[in-house]
């Protein structure tokens, strides 16, 4: 919005011109967002590739053979503790959300959704990793749909992952300084050093809880700032912390030979292994976790292959088992609803089974590795499996090079099943009863029969999740999807040799085919998967390219301005500047118009259209923006539609406040309007004339408009705006009515151009708005007044005035860094932008303030993009500097 009075450049401009950093600044953030993710791809790549070397050196003192019996042989007794162990971890991990809800948003949050968004969100971060990705999506999509705001669910994440870290960090130091004499003979360090580092670690955190709670303004690291809790939930937090590990390192602990350590020194160096391994990014830091534990008991006496069984075991019981009952649990829910049995449940239970897909993908990947897994390994008992005295050789050695196969095929589906595509449900439940079945005819285990047939259940139970059509012939996988398909495939070829190490290799392996010769058909399942995922790789490679972003035509703009004129968003109107790229869905019927900068992809208020196309038209944004190495946001987004995004893996940031005035209830009536009335009939008395010139006149008025927007262009000293902005260019002006005000002398004075709804008449809001410095006071409020006046008497639902930046930012102490620094600007910013003065002329409407989000990755990426969308808006920095 353009031209509001006493306010030098437009709103959304000022925001953005306040936050946006120099060039030099803004450049070396956009270097290093962009090699963000690849930097931590290639530490996680390294960490995995030096644990699978830890793990080769100390496979010669393994023997596969031994580990697989020890498995099958594990006390029934042993086995039942230890999964009594998980559900004590997982039921302390609940009091990290239960503190964190009662701390951030007392009493708005019920204890059993709380319970559920953690128990939900570990089960699925311990297993896929990079836990403060996927436990923060889903507990985004639970907690949202408890009502909670979306800057609380921010403060609530950082409490939860905060209070997680600083509590391994307190029960590792607790345990080293506990056995200090132990570790001495593991380490080599001195005791008295030992008790120094964890007496330092447990002195430091003590420092900062009561150094924080003292410092009314929290302790500032660098861009962060740690506002400490009271002592009573720090003591709370601490117990939760030491319940949750040292359940979780009892686990592995059971497992073990009995006497190999002493618990109190287990849970420093299960700490220790948790953390290294939550640092290589690995889907639950598998193999980086293992080689750390194997490594810490070589030269101890204690016999590596127990240790290895016990890790084995550990694998299936917290992790596999825990996925497996979130899968069941919302496949529950599923068939509760389909049975119309959640008709009167939360909303965060029924937001809940949305969470379907994400489980759904990590479920297939599991199920996938352990078919390719079993595949490449010997049997551990029978080598024929249930079916294989039916089968002849032929068809036995068939079943088992196609289940090795299908795992991987099921694994690379799973990445459609996490973006809900229609093509992925219907290919993983044919992998997954095809899988099941050839399984059963090789001889397979009970884990991937298991999670085969717990995928096969589940995808039947939330068919309707899989909302979206497939186009699984233009797969958009990220960098980190493959290496994860890479690193499965590399795995198994390491455990074929590790398996049958003692098979001496020659050519004529490759065609021995017999019933006890296992090496040869895993050999074969080996080639089999490493000629898929070339062919997959190769066919990424030669897949028709992405059409080039081009300006629309002439046809897909009257198509688009067809579309906006169908909807209840008045903001669709900005697609007639014609400055802004078009993605249209593939009936034709909806399109994102959106700008791209560097390797930012920013789409315009999200999709327009049906609201049954917009899930598919933000996945499809998000992959295209994806497929070309760049970051996909969504500018200027309303609170209903957050879901939509938080699916897609974005985050919610917080811009400010539009006010939507509601016309139903809207009068001059009343003492409060008195200041309203007194400025319509003062306008009056001067000689100001209101009209609507409708958009097939408004060429005839072109020349004298543009005189009256070079005046105020020159008056404030500004250059023209695009992207989420308009811009006095005669098509776009006169691609709809015009309200004008016209002084004693009949000469134009002020105008605006109207942006609105004419089909539903559900929205009318202001865009360009431009005035004469010579204009009469009072001009803007007669002109907004009559504006609303007229939308009301066309039957207009709401007058949309725009949005006011950084209003409703949250200054609270736990609010994170962007909200107090933008309520920082927004009460103390006077010197730069009238922000409060904006919001105030506003006010006087008596409107409905209603959030606008900025929706993008995580980290840096919001910053980026910001300066980004300020450089859209402007031309390029250089329009930012200079307006």
């Amino acid at each position: 919005m353009n031209g509001l009075p006493s306010a030098p450049p437009p709103p959304e401009v000022s925001l953005l011109q306040s936050e946006a950093p120099p060039a030099a600044d803004a450049r070396r953030a956009r270097r290093w967002a962009i090699l963000k993710p690849w930097l931590l791809l290639g530490g996680g790549v390294l960490m995995a590739a030096l644990a699978l070397l830890a793990l080769h050196g100390l496979s010669h003192e393994l023997d596969y053979a031994t580990v697989m019996a020890g498995v099958t042989e594990e006390s029934p007794w042993t086995l039942a503790a230890a999964v009594g162990a998980t559900a004590l971890s997982f039921l302390a991990m609940t009091g990290y959300d239960l503190s964190a809800a009662r701390y951030v948003a007392p009493g708005a949050v019920p204890k059993r959704i709380a319970m559920l968004a953690a128990f939900c969100g570990f089960a699925l971060s311990n297993t896929v990793g990079v836990g403060a990705f996927t436990g923060a999506a889903v507990r985004w999509r639970i907690y949202a749909a408890a009502g909670l705001k979306p800057e609380r669910i921010t403060r609530l994440l950082v409490f939860v992952t905060a209070s997680f870290v600083l509590g391994l960090f307190a029960v590792g130091a607790l345990g080293l300084l506990a056995t200090a004499e132990s570790v001495d003979d593991w380490s080599g360090l001195p005791p008295d050093l030992l008790r120094g580092i964890a007496l330092a670690i447990l002195g430091g955190l003590g420092a900062v809880a009561v150094i924080g709670r003292r410092k009314p303004g929290g302790l500032r690291f660098g861009r962060h700032t740690l506002r400490v809790p009271p002592a009573r939930l720090i003591l709370f937090q601490g117990l939760v912390s030491l319940v949750d590990i040292g359940a979780a390192a009892t686990v592995l602990w059971l497992l073990l030979p009995e006497g190999a350590v002493d618990l109190p020194f287990f849970m420093a160096l299960y700490s220790v292994a948790i953390a290294i391994g939550a640092a290589s990014h690995l889907p639950g830091g598998i193999g980086v976790f293992e080689a750390v534990v194997l490594m810490a008991f070589r030269d101890t006496g204690v016999p590596l292959d127990q240790v290895a069984t016990a890790l084995v075991l550990y694998r299936f019981i917290y992790f596999a088992l825990p996925l497996g009952l979130a899968l069941l649990l919302l496949a529950g829910f599923e068939a509760s609803r389909r049975a119309h049995l959640l008709e009167g449940g939360t909303r965060a239970v029924r937001a809940a089974t949305r969470l379907m897909p994400r489980f759904l993908g990590a479920t297939a990947f599991a199920a996938g590795a352990a078919l390719l897994f079993g595949g490449v390994t010997p049997p551990l008992g029978e080598p024929r499996g249930l079916l294989g005295p039916a089968l002849p050789l032929p068809l036995f050695e068939a079943s088992h090079l196609l289940a090795s196969v299908g795992g991987l095929a099921l694994i690379v589906v799973a990445h459609g099943l996490v973006h809900r595509l229609d093509g992925a449900w219907w290919l993983a439940l044919v992998l997954a009863i095809g899988g099941f079945c050839l399984s059963l005819a090789r001889g397979g285990g009970a884990l991937e029969l298991g999670l085969l047939a717990l995928l096969a259940v589940a995808l039947i139970t939330s068919h309707d999740r899989f909302d979206r059509r497939a186009r699984m012939l233009t797969p958009s996988f990220t960098p980190g999807w493959w290496a994860a398909v890479i690193g499965v495939v590399a795995a198994a070829a390491w455990l074929l040799f590790f398996a049958h190490r003692d098979v001496e290799y020659s050519r004529q392996l490759w065609w021995q085919f017999e019933f006890d010769a296992s090496a040869p058909r895993g050999m074969r399942a080996t080639l089999g998967a490493v000629l898929l995922l070339f062919a997959a790789g190769l066919w990424t490679l030669l897949r028709p390219a992405r059409g080039l972003v081009h300006r629309p035509t002439a046809e897909e703009l009257a198509r688009a301005g067809a579309i906006a004129r169908t909807q209840e968003r008045a903001m669709a109107h900005l697609v007639h500047m014609g400055d802004k790229p078009l993605l249209f869905s593939e009936q034709g019927d909806s399109f994102i118009m959106y700008g791209r900068r560097g390797r930012s992809w920013v789409a315009l208020g999200g999709p327009v259209g049906p609201k049954a196309q917009r899930v598919d038209m933000v996945w499809r944004f998000v992959e295209m923006a994806d497929a070309q190495g760049g970051r996909a946001a969504f500018y200027q987004v309303r609170p209903e539609n957050l879901p939509l995004y938080i699916d897609a893996g974005l985050q919610p940031l917080k811009l400010g406040e539009a006010a939507r005035v509601p016309l139903d209830s809207f009068s001059l009536t009343g003492k409060s309007r008195q200041p309203l009335r007194s400025a319509l009939n003062r306008a009056e008395r001067e000689g100001l004339s209101f009209s609507l010139v409708p958009a097939a006149e408004v060429p005839a008025l072109m020349t004298e408009l543009a005189e009256v927007s070079r005046q105020w262009l020159d008056q404030h000293k500004a250059r023209e705006k695009a992207f989420s902005l308009g811009a006095f260019e005669p098509n776009y002006v006169a691609a709809g009515p015009v309200g004008v005000v016209r002084g004693p002398d009949n000469a134009i004075i002020a105008f605006a151009t109207l942006m609105e709804t004419p089909e539903v008449k559900a929205e009318m809001s202001i865009d360009l708005m431009r005035h004469r410095p010579s204009m009469p006071p009072g001009t803007m409020d007669f002109l907004f007044l009559k504006l609303i006046l007229l939308a009301k008497e066309q039957g207009y639902g709401f007058f949309d005035l725009g949005m006011a930046p950084l209003s409703g930012l949250a200054a609270h102490r736990l609010a994170p860094v962007w909200y107090r620094l933008g309520g920082l600007v927004f009460r103390r910013g006077e010197r730069f932008y009238n922000f409060r003065g904006l919001r105030a002329f506003k006010e006087k409407f008596e409107p409905v303030w209603e959030p606008r989000y900025l929706c993008t990755p995580g980290g840096l990426d919001p910053w980026v993009v910001l300066a980004d969308v300020a450089a859209l808006q402007s031309g390029g920095l250089r329009g930012v500097i200079g307006k």
